[in-house]
């Protein structure tokens, strides 16, 4: 009996340090959507199920969770994830709606505080009768061993008195581990 819990207790010990050096500081590791850093592709897959999404492997290695269709519809794709052996290191979403926008934001600001770095660029194009604006940029928070990219391109244009405006982003949640290159 000595023996099995000496060989128990050695896993769990190693289990322990492996985690540690992949995520390192459990309290900073991102904890998303219902997604978290370190959670296994089955959690994934579990998780995924208990929302009525289908989580698959893709060809480069990462993990998509979207959505089925009975139909000749395309699956709608939700969520791109990365793994690192078995730990979950990186989580890329886009984002819907204005509401979905602020929420994103208003969380992250929450979490994370001030942005490390904002990148924009833009113009306003002058020789077009309607009128148009065009930007697009990233914005980085760190904390501890993550880090949250969100890229935004806003495409607003006066068309006959309206305004019509586009404004695709996505966020991506990573924490550090020996399989990125994220340097902090």
């Amino acid at each position: 009996m000595k023996l099995r819990y000496r060989i128990v207790a050695r896993t769990l010990a190693g289990t322990a340090l492996l985690l540690g050096a992949l995520l390192p500081g459990s309290a900073q590791a991102f904890i998303v959507d219902g997604f978290w850093s370190g959670m296994s592709p089955r959690q994934l897959v579990a998780t995924a199920a208990a929302h009525g999404l289908v989580a698959q492997p893709g060809a480069a290695g990462q993990w998509f969770i979207g959505t089925t269709i009975s139909s000749p519809l395309q699956p709608r794709l939700l969520g791109e994830f990365s793994f690192c052996g078995n730990y979950l290191v990186s989580y890329t979403r886009n984002i819907h709606s204005d509401a979905d926008y602020a929420n994103t934001l208003a969380a992250i600001f929450a979490t994370y505080g001030p942005p490390r770095k904002m990148n924009f660029t833009g113009d306003m194009a002058t020789g077009s009768a309607a009128g148009a604006f065009r930007a697009s940029g990233v914005t980085e928070w760190r904390q501890g061993g993550d880090r949250v990219l969100m890229e935004s391109d806003f495409d607003w244009r006066l068309y006959r008195g309206e305004l019509r405006r586009e404004q695709p982003a996505s966020v991506r949640y990573e924490t550090r581990s020996p399989c990125s290159s994220l340097v902090f």
